[in-house]
């Protein structure tokens, strides 16, 4: 099936894995305090490709 090109991209969500990460979610995820969480994605953007790899090279 084509895609349908009545929708401009603005009205394509982004996959699940690549929606950003809201603070509730990334701390519970790692387990840190919701200030700490937000002081990260404000460092980095909610990015979770790259929130994930900070906090993989964070605890190696």
């Amino acid at each position: 099936m084509a895609d349908d090109k009545s929708k401009s991209k603005q009205d394509r969500k982004p996959a699940a894995g690549e929606e950003p990460y809201d603070v509730a979610a990334f701390a519970k995820k790692y387990g840190i305090p919701p200030s700490e969480a937000a002081t990260i994605i404000k460092r980095y953007g909610p990015s979770r490709k790259k929130l994930d790899a900070h906090m993989a090279s964070r605890n190696a």
